[in-house]
């Protein structure tokens, strides 16, 4: 039985339909609930071009595109790797939840991983290309790097701002971003929790898990709300959509907003 569907989703168009089916399932689980929350727009576009690709790659793996789309996997597998870990205590969840025949949803970043390192670094259809999916992974691991020392120095920023008795802030990227955790930018996932920040931004998660997962601004979140409030003043800070469908009344209707 498991070699007959090995066997036919091996063949380049199943599996990409196969694909697109599992892509489908984690956008529209994404879309209700609310385990990653909405996207920042860079991740918008980097999600778009490596999930077309994920459905794609089977059928492209043997055109003149297999370079770009073996590149294109290596980032794609640094994606699924992110969820993985983002996700973490949902893999021992899902595990248990299997046996109820539901749990098996969390494991489709899991087989992606799989797969992808199957197709192009173990048995590659073009041996060639298997130097493209490592120089992504390296330019990956580079960029990973950067962002964990960018957090780190925004940490020493944070520092500076809490000894100037919060009057005085260096304003960047990521400092605004430390900023806006908790009512804004979405931090970590808890399947008990109700709503949580409407944003994902990956650059933060990666740059707090590289320092010990570590919130450098001790205050509680209405002192946070109005810190933000006063050195971002032309940013949004609340937003028409919230993180899940789910929970968007919870959101509309905290307290948090209510002067």
């Amino acid at each position: 039985m498991i070699k007959k569907i090995f066997k036919y989703f091996s063949k380049p168009t199943n599996l990409a339909i196969l694909n697109s089916v599992l892509i489908a399932i984690l956008i529209l689980l994404n879309t209700y609930f609310q385990a990653f929350c909405i996207p920042t727009t860079w991740t918008v576009i980097v999600l778009v071009i490596c999930f077309i690709n994920t459905i794609l790659y089977p059928i492209l793996d043997k055109t003149k595109f297999a370079p770009l789309t073996s590149f294109i996997n290596g980032v794609t597998l640094f994606v699924f790797i992110y969820c993985v870990i983002f996700l973490e205590q949902m893999n021992f969840f899902g595990l248990v939840m299997i046996i109820a025949g539901i749990g098996l949803v969390t494991f489709i970043p899991h087989f992606f991983i799989a797969q992808l390192i199957w197709k192009n670094l173990i048995k590659p259809t073009n041996k060639p290309t298997r130097f493209y999916f490592l120089t992504a992974i390296v330019l990956c691991i580079g960029t990973v790097l950067y962002i964990g020392q960018d957090y780190k120095k925004a940490i020493a920023s944070i520092e500076k701002f809490k000894s100037s008795n919060y009057t005085e802030l260096d304003k960047n990227f990521m400092t605004e971003k430390i900023l806006g955790m908790h009512f804004i930018y979405h931090t970590r996932f808890c399947e008990f929790d109700g709503w949580r920040p409407p944003k994902h931004e990956p650059i933060m998660v990666i740059g707090m898990w590289l320092n010990n997962r570590l919130d450098p601004l001790e205050v509680d979140l209405k002192t946070r709300l109005e810190l933000y409030k006063k050195f971002f003043p032309d940013k949004k800070y609340k937003f028409d959509c919230s993180c899940g469908i789910a929970y968007r009344q919870d959101y509309h209707n905290d307290e948090l907003w209510k002067k």
